[in-house]
This record gives structure tokens, C-alpha cells and sequence, in this order.
């Protein structure tokens, strides 16, 4: 290397060739340099990358020699202190890399080579890259020449222990932290240095949810981390945040600790004057590692005296402080132990009416109801004109309302709405109308819930509980199987919430949506919000339950494996939370599914896996489960695959028997079907009789039960009726079904039926009486319920009494039942059916441009919708023909009535009035025709009909009696045409065609 690539910069406008811009090359070291010293960052990095750039260029190393390095550490340093922590890196990294040193540095070369590696550490810290910055420094502690690179090692060690903090490695951050405590007088180390190390430290240790490793630190270096009082008190907020932080995180220990670290104000004080008496006349002194200013101690001194003079004493301050620190790291739990403490303990300071506010405000937050209501009337009392008055007001309802008091605050809430002791519009009105609402909701009265929940959206949208209550009328909306409302409104919610919702709520606003959707028959959308869920929300309380809901949408669609796997997942996560519902509800869904196996092959080849899930089950899982008659019902099957059947039926008698006594035990109506199923393999349907009549361990009393028993035995009747080729068995069974259908309506009050067995008894007297009005008071007791089930079967058979009704009110009513079916329902065959009866009754009442509209909907003609329905497209055809004929639509109507009978012919309840009404409106048009081949409208209604009979009437002894009269119109209608002299016979047509061959 030549001799110039050793000279400092100083040299180089003696040793560069002479030009105009190297000339400049010093001047623009020194000024940079001279920035540097007056800390003028900016102004610096610009000189040093001016320099770089105007003298750098590819060959720098080999134009200037590793000496250049120099500028690049010295633009590093400037970036370093402009926070550019990228930027300084790649300079660090390039006076490091680009610039070595042949050997030896001695008062020449890149004097910072080795430094570089320091400080590309520091701003690798800067940076967050942690790993990066240890890496940098312990490469620079192998290869720094020890005599010359001299840096500051208490602060080194601190930042290493803080970025092994940083990157959890707890123990390594330890050992450098105790590094920089041991030498806190040699290196030095200042405490506020030291004091970062500690913080970091305590992070580290929340954040691992390891407090022996904080408390064990302390307990060794305790008299190195408490500094005298007059220097502890300049950091008590800081150790009181590290307190608070150690309190959200379950850390009580570690939080008394810091605590008992902070000095009392008044010791704090004296500190202070001692030193600034022992300092005498002098401005400052050096401390060891520490410089005291007299002036800065003065005004600590000041601070501190005129607090306590103004009535607050240190532990006040401190406690205020903390309870502030809570809260603004949303730890409400902490606030209030602080709050409670000042009431406690110093229930004189200046601020009790405030302090007390707090407490009450906090305590109801937490639902701790006594607390509230106890501290809410004291302050009440003690400041009567206090302006929290009408706050503590409210939250001494509201504590009721989030402690889940809510029989009791249901009682307040409705006296304040219903008694006007809350003006509308008012806060107070707001808020009660909120806990009235929600209190139903979370009480199951759904009903109640539902218009309160509107009221509240519409009237307060700027309340606080606003998103709450959008939440909770959407949720309602879903309870009601509402599912299209549900839906439209949790993507309201869902659109909104990221502005305004509490974040909480919207894991179960997307499970409530998935829900939805999965009633809906909408897979696709079900999943892509259940892995939102579980993608964006993993801890939500409602992660397991919409694992479950997965594997419901993957067994819905026939992907078995995807659900099974789903099931366990759900079974894991419950588990893992101690949430034994869901836990239950996932073994359930896996028994069930085990028996559930694809098309093709043997569904008990996996019987036999299902059995340890039931045994887990009824071990851990079934105490206080819903899910207990339905595993009793799945394992049947799997139990009696391993020759545990006779256990399997036992244990569905036992829970038949202990479900009995609930008048609303979910369930038990499938339990009950179930058992009738694997007894009736044994036994005779008299027998069931005689044993659901005396069913071991159901008692007069248990009434819903009886009458499901008396329900079971009247489907195996009707079973036999129907099965039976023997007319004698067929009017037995018939005859006992109408006794047990005439004992079940006069033994049993609607009160002690199920939903089902109200349909059920409903639908009865709808279809087998010449009174089915009487049903009525059936299908209302199961819709008055807040109970769901069955819902929208006693909807569609109300529905059909009042729409087979001439009066416009029950039409109208029927309407109103349908439409709700037609929207909300997830089952196809009740959707289907509720939109046929629609249009039916839009034409009964004249509206058939409505009905036109529907029937159009039905047969999927409107573009853009495909509802799939095709069971009663014969029907609604011949309708949607009739609409247009009451119109006046006639060429409209003969074209439909064509379309319906030509691709319905055998259906004869339809293709006859279809041909009967299409030969009418063509014989009455009576278009006459000139084409060849085309027959005018006589002669063409005549023949058609004519075809018709021909093709039709070859099973016409087939027909049932309602059948045959209807082809029979048709064939007088064709008699009547053809003996219109202007229609020719079929047999003259035959005729005059013969004629025209020959």
C-alpha cells in the first residue's frame, strides 16, 4: 500500500493531485467535523456525504486509502443521532467493510474500522433488530484493538442487556445487566442507565409471564436498585407504570415490590435538603457516577414541598398517579385497588368528591355491584349537589347490568323508562333503555329485547353503548332466526367497527355472521368469516366455538375429514380453557360424525372410534350439559358396535328419565325418538304403548314429558297407517291415533306441551278436522315462546288457516308469517312452501301483479336470482298463467298455459285446468289463420284438447276421482267446440287428408 493511504486527513490537500474539487476535500472534513462538535447532526451528515460523493466514487479505497472509512463512520454517527437508524447501518457496515486496515492503525488509516461494528450495533438497536446489534457487538469485542478502542462499557452493557430483553433471552440480558450493576462506580454506569436496563428487564419478565426472574434480580442488586430518595423519586412513575403493567399481568408480588421501591414524598424531601446543606456554597459536585446540581435540587425540593402543601401527600400522589397509569393502560382492575385505597385511607383529601366518583365509576366497570351501590350513596350523602350525581346515578344501574344482576336491573331499567323518571333523549333514558334491553337479551327474552334494541339503535347513535347495542339487536336479530336482518345488520356492525365498535364484540359479530350465513345455506361466506375469526382473533372467546362451526359447515357439505379435523381442534382449544360446553358440544359433534361416512363406504367401519369419545364425554363433560340427550342418541350405534348396546339404551332411559323433569330439557324429544327406534326392534307398537303409558322414572308431574312419550307413540301409529296393506290394521291404527291425539288435547294445558308437541297437535287439527281454526292457539303458545324450535313449522301452519280464510285480515296475517318464513328460515322445503302459499293468497286477494312478481321469483324468470325451487313449478305456472288472464294479458296467458300443460301432462290436478283455460281464452280470441298448417284459434283449441284426451286418457283409469273429473271438463269442452259447424272433426281432418294423396 502506498505511503499516502497512512496520512490522516489532514494531509491529503498535500498529497492529492492539485484540482479545484480535491482542494475542497479538507475544508469539507473540517467543516463536517466541526458540526459534529457543535451537534449540529444534520448540518454534519450533509458535509460528510457531500464528501462521499464528490470524492468517493468506485476506487475510493484505492484514491484515498481506508482512511475514507472515516467519513462513513462519521456520517454513521450523524444519522445515529438524527434517529436514521437504516441509513446509519449501511454507513457503519461500509466504513467496516469497504475500508480495512492493511494492518496495524498508528496515527493513520481508517482510525474507526473496529468502531464501526459498535455503532452499526447501536443503530441495529435503534433499528429493533436486536439480534443483529448483539451479533455486531460481540464481533466487536473479538476483533477491537484493546489498546485503542476505548467505549463507554457500562452504557455497552446495558444495551446489550436490553436487546437480549427485547429478544426474551432473559438470562443472557441478566448476565450483562449484572455486569453494568457490579461496576456502576467503575465503568461508571448512570442510574439512568441503569434504571433502562432494569425497565427492559421487567418487560421482559411480563411479557414471559415470569416473575421469579424480576423478583430474584431485585432481591440480589435491591441496594444498587434503590437509589437514595432524593434521586428514586425522579423515577417513581416510571416504576409505577412498570407496577401496573405487573398487576394486568397477574403479577401482585412483582407489583408490591416496585411499589415498596418508591420513596414517601416526605422522605423524598428530606434527602433533598440534606444534600443541598451538605453542598454548601458549591454549584455542583461530583457524586462518584454522578454530578449534583445545586439548582436542579432546589427545584425538585420546591416541586415536592408545594405538592405537600396543596393536601397531597406522597402515598395520595402516588396512588392518583397509579390509579391514572391503570387506566390509561386499561387496566381497570388496578385504578380501582388505588381508588379504593385513597377512599380507605385518606378520605380527607381535597379531591375525596372526585376520588369517590372514581371508585364508583371503576367498580362498576367491574361488575362489582356491592362495592358500587355502597360508595355510590356514600358519595350521594356526603355531596348531595355534587355534579357526578347523575353519573353515579347510572352507574349504579349499569353495575347491576354488567355484574349480570339483571332480574334486578331489568326491575330499575323499567321503572326509570316506564315510570317517565327518565326524560327521553336524556343520558340517563339512554342508559336505561340500554340495560332493559340488554338484559332481555341476555336473559333469552328475545322478543322483549328486540323492539327496545331498535328503539336504542335508532334514538341514541352517538350514545356510548352504541356499538354495543348495534351489536346486540344484530346478535337479537339472529337469536329470533331472523337470519336475512341478522345478516344485514352484522354487516352494518362489521362495516362500522372498525371506526367504533369495541374490539371485543367483533369476533362475535363475524361468529354471529358465519352463524348466519350457515343457516342461510351460504358455506362459502360461513368459512370465510370463521377463519377470520380464527386468523385475526385465536384468544377471542368464541375461537373454539368457531372451530366447531367449521367442522358443522364441512360436514355440511360432505368434506368429512376437513370436519373432523375441525371437531378436535375445537375439542383442543376448549380444553386447553377449561371451557367444558364447548369441549362437550365437539365430542358430540365427533360421535355423530363417526357414523356419518361417505357414500359408498361401510358407515360402521368407524363406529367403533366414536365410543372413546362417548366414555370421555359422559366422564368429564356431562354434568350441567346440553349436549346430553343428543350423545345419548349418537353413541346408540357406535355402543352397540362394540356389544355395548344394551349399556347405550340404558343410558338414553336415564337421561329420557332425568330430562323429564325440565319442562323445556332441549333434547329430549330426539332421546324420546331414538329410544322408540331401538325399542320398537324388540317390541310391538301396543307394547310402546303400554311402556311410554308407565316410562320408568317419569312421574305424574313431569307433564312435557308425558306428553312427548304420548307423541312418540302416536308416530308409530301413524307409521303402521301408512306402512299397512292390511285395511283392517290400517282403521285400528287410525282409530288409536285419533284417541291419543283426542287424550293428549284434553289431559294436557298448552303450558305443558313442547314446541313440538304444539305443532304437532296443531298440524293435527289443521289437516284431520273440519275445524282447523282450533289449531290457532297451538301454533301461538309455540311463537309466544322464547324457546325457537319449531318456529317457523307453527309460522307456515298458522299461516295456512288464516290464508285459507276469506276474511283480508288473515290473509293479510298469513302474509306477514310466510314472508318471515320465505326470509329467515334455513330449511329449503319450508322457503319453497312459504312462497307457493304467498303467491296463492296474492291471488285469492286480487293482487296479481304481486303475484305475477313472486311467481316469476319462484321459477327463477327474474334475472339474477336462482332460488332452485322446482317442487311445486306446475302449479306455480298455471298460476302465473292465471295472472296474466286477470289482466288482460290474454296472449301472454294462452302462451303459459301452453308451457304448463305441454310439460305437464301427466300431472292431471294441473295440465287439465292448465288445457281447459288455454282452449277458453283461444276459442274466445278466435284469431282466424291463412299459413297453411296453422289452424285458426277454434280449431286449433278444439284439436289440442282433442290431443290431450288422446294422450292423457290412456291411464284415466288410474285416475283418482278428482283427476277424472277434471279431464272429464276437458273432454265436454271438446265436445262443445267440435260441434261448432265452423270446427272440423278430427275425423274430417283424417278425411280430407286422405283425399289430398289421392
Amino acid at each position: 500500500m502506498k505511503k499516502r493511504h497512512l496520512l490522516a486527513f489532514a494531509f491529503f490537500a498535500t498529497i492529492c493531485p492539485v484540482s479545484a474539487q480535491e482542494e475542497n476535500l479538507p475544508g469539507l472534513v473540517d467543516k463536517a467535523l466541526a458540526a459534529m462538535k457543535a451537534a449540529e447532526w444534520e448540518q454534519a451528515r450533509a458535509l460528510n456525504a457531500e464528501a462521499i460523493e464528490r470524492f468517493g466514487g468506485d476506487n475510493a479505497l484505492e484514491t484515498h486509502g481506508p482512511q475514507f472509512g472515516v467519513l462513513w463512520f462519521r456520517k454513521g454517527v450523524s444519522e445515529l443521532k438524527l434517529g436514521k437508524f437504516e441509513e446509519a447501518m449501511k454507513s457503519f457496515e461500509t466504513s467496516y467493510k469497504d475500508f480495512p486496515n492493511a494492518g496495524e492503525v498508528d496515527g493513520g488509516g481508517n482510525i474507526f474500522n473496529k468502531m464501526a461494528l459498535l455503532k452499526w450495533g447501536e443503530a441495529a438497536m435503534g433499528a429493533g433488530d436486536y439480534a443483529l446489534a448483539i451479533t455486531q457487538w460481540k464481533k466487536f469485542l473479538e476483533e477491537r484493538n484493546r489498546a485503542r478502542d476505548n467505549y463507554p462499557q457500562g452504557a455497552f452493557h446495558i444495551s446489550m442487556a436490553i436487546s437480549h430483553y427485547r429478544l426474551g433471552q432473559i438470562p443472557e440480558g441478566n448476565e450483562h445487566l449484572q455486569i453494568a450493576i457490579n461496576n456502576k462506580s467503575v465503568f461508571p454506569t448512570p442510574n439512568a442507565a441503569i434504571v433502562s436496563g432494569f425497565q427492559a428487564l421487567v418487560e421482559a419478565g411480563i411479557a414471559a409471564k415470569n416473575e421469579a426472574v424480576i423478583l430474584d434480580l431485585i432481591a440480589k442488586n435491591r441496594g444498587e436498585l434503590i437509589l437514595p430518595p432524593y434521586q428514586m423519586h425522579r423515577f417513581s412513575k416510571l416504576f409505577m407504570k412498570l407496577a401496573g403493567d405487573a398487576i394486568a399481568a397477574q403479577m401482585p408480588q412483582t407489583a408490591l415490590t416496585l411499589y415498596q421501591m418508591v420513596p414517601a414524598t416526605q422522605v423524598a424531601i428530606n434527602d433533598l435538603r440534606s444534600q443541598i446543606q451538605a453542598m454548601g456554597n458549591s454549584p455542583q459536585i461530583v457524586d462518584r457516577a454522578t454530578r449534583l446540581d445545586k439548582a436542579t435540587l432546589e427545584a425538585e425540593l420546591a416541586a415536592l414541598e408545594s405538592e405537600q402543601n396543596g393536601g397531597k401527600t406522597s402515598e395520595m400522589i402516588k396512588l392518583a398517579a397509579v390509579a391514572y397509569l391503570y387506566e390509561t393502560h386499561k387496566n381497570v382492575l388496578g385504578a380501582y385497588a388505588a381508588y379504593l385505597q385513597l377512599e380507605q385511607y385518606h378520605n380527607k383529601a381535597e379531591k375525596r368528591e372526585d376520588n369517590l366518583y372514581h371508585l364508583v365509576r371503576t367498580s362498576s366497570l367491574l361488575g362489582k355491584v356491592a362495592i358500587t351501590q355502597k360508595y355510590g350513596e356514600i358519595l350521594l350523602n356526603t355531596f348531595p349537589e355534587s355534579p357526578h350525581k347523575p353519573d353515579v346515578l347510572r352507574l349504579m344501574l349499569s353495575a347491576l347490568f354488567f355484574e349480570g344482576n339483571y332480574e334486578a336491573a331489568i326491575e330499575i331499567a323499567a321503572d326509570i323508562i316506564n315510570n317517565n323518571k327518565a326524560e327521553d333523549g336524556t343520558p340517563e333514558h339512554d342508559l336505561a333503555l340500554f340495560v332493559l334491553a340488554g338484559s332481555y337479551f341476555y336473559t333469552g327474552q328475545y322478543d322483549l329485547a328486540d323492539p327496545l334494541l331498535n328503539q336504542h339503535v335508532e334514538k341514541y347513535p352517538k350514545s356510548m353503548f352504541a356499538p354495543s347495542a348495534a351489536y346486540f339487536q344484530a346478535s337479537n336479530a339472529g337469536r329470533l332466526q331472523f337470519w336475512a336482518k341478522a345478516g344485514r345488520l352484522l354487516d352494518g356492525f362489521l362495516a362500522r367497527s372498525a371506526e367504533d365498535a369495541n374490539p371485543a364484540l367483533i369476533p362475535l359479530a363475524l361468529y354471529d355472521r358465519a352463524n348466519a350465513h350457515y343457516s342461510e345455506d351460504q358455506p362459502k361466506e360461513a368459512l370465510e368469516k370463521i377463519g377470520r375469526i380464527i386468523k385475526e382473533f385465536p384468544d377471542s372467546p368464541v375461537t373454539d366455538q368457531a372451530y366447531n362451526l367449521r367442522g358443522n359447515v364441512h360436514q355440511g357439505e360432505g368434506d368429512l375429514k376437513k370436519a373432523e379435523t375441525a371437531y378436535l381442534k375445537a375439542l383442543e382449544l376448549a380444553e386447553a380453557r377449561g371451557n367444558n360446553g364447548v369441549a362437550g358440544e365437539a365430542l358430540y359433534y365427533l360421535i355423530t360424525l363417526l357414523g356419518d361416512q361417505p357414500e359408498g363406504e361401510d358407515p360402521s367401519a368407524r363406529l367403533s372410534e366414536a365410543v372413546p369419545y362417548a366414555d370421555k364425554y359422559w366422564k368429564q363433560y356431562a354434568e350441567n350439559s346440553p349436549y346430553r340427550a343428543q350423545v345419548a342418541v349418537a353413541q346408540i350405534r357406535a355402543l352397540d358396535s362394540v356389544g355395548r348396546g344394551d349399556e347405550g339404551l340404558e343410558k338414553l332411559r336415564e337421561v329420557i328419565s332425568t330430562m323429564a323433569k325440565s319442562q323445556e330439557a332441549a333434547g329430549l324429544e330426539a332421546a324420546i325418538n331414538s329410544y322408540t327406534e331401538v325399542y320398537l326392534a324388540k317390541h310391538t307398537p301396543d307394547e310402546l304403548k303400554e311402556h311410554y303409558y308407565n316410562f320408568p322414572g317419569i312421574s305424574s308431574q313431569d307433564r312435557a314429558a308425558r306428553a312427548l312419550l304420548r307423541i312418540a307413540v302416536i308416530g308409530v301409529f301413524e307409521q303402521v297407517a301408512a306402512d299397512s296393506e292390511d285395511e283392517n290394521k290400517k282403521r285400528s291404527a287410525n282409530a288409536m291415533i285419533q284417541v291419543l291425539f283426542q287424550n293428549l288435547k284434553t289431559d294436557f294445558d298448552l303450558k305443558d306441551l313442547s314446541n313440538y308437541i304444539l305443532v304437532k297437535l296443531g298440524d293435527y287439527l289443521r289437516a284431520n278436522t273440519s275445524a282447523p281454526r282450533e289449531a290457532i292457539p297451538y301454533y301461538d303458545e309455540a311463537l309466544s315462546r322464547q324457546d325457537q324450535s319449531h318456529r317457523f313449522a307453527a309460522l307456515l301452519g298458522r299461516a295456512d288457516v288464516y290464508g285459507s280464510s276469506d276474511q283480508e285480515a288473515d290473509q293479510s296475517r298469513a302474509l306477514e308469517d310466510l314472508e318471515r318464513i320465505f326470509a329467515d328460515s334455513q330449511n329449503k322445503g319450508e322457503r319453497e312452501g312459504a312462497l307457493f302459499r304467498i303467491i296463492e293468497i296474492l291471488m285469492d286477494k286480487g293482487q296479481y301483479e304481486k303475484a305475477a312478481a313472486r311467481a316469476n321469483e319462484y321459477l327463477n324468470r327474474e334475472k339474477g336470482k336462482t332460488l332452485g325451487f322446482s317442487k311445486y313449478a306446475p302449479e306455480v305456472g298455471l298460476l302465473l298463467a292465471r295472472s296474466f288472464e286477470e289482466r288482460g294479458k290474454i296472449d301472454d296467458a294462452i302462451a303459459m298455459y301452453v308451457k304448463v300443460w305441454s310439460a305437464h301432462m301427466g300431472y292431471i290436478k294441473v295440465s287439465a285446468p292448465a288445457i281447459k283455460a288455454w282452449m277458453q281464452l283461444t276459442h274466445r280470441r278466435n284469431k282466424t289463420s291463412n299459413k297453411p298448417g296453422v289452424p285458426s284459434d277454434r280449431q286449433g283449441a278444439y284439436e289440442g284438447g282433442h290431443k290431450y284426451l288422446e294422450l292423457t286418457g290412456r291411464s284415466k283409469d288410474r285416475f283418482n276421482p278428482e283427476e277424472l273429473a277434471l279431464w272429464k271438463e276437458v273432454q265436454a269442452l271438446v265436445q262443445q267446440y267440435v260441434a261448432d259447424p265452423n270446427v272440423k272433426s278430427m275425423e274430417e281432418l283424417a278425411k280430407e287428408k286422405a283425399a289430398a294423396k289421392r
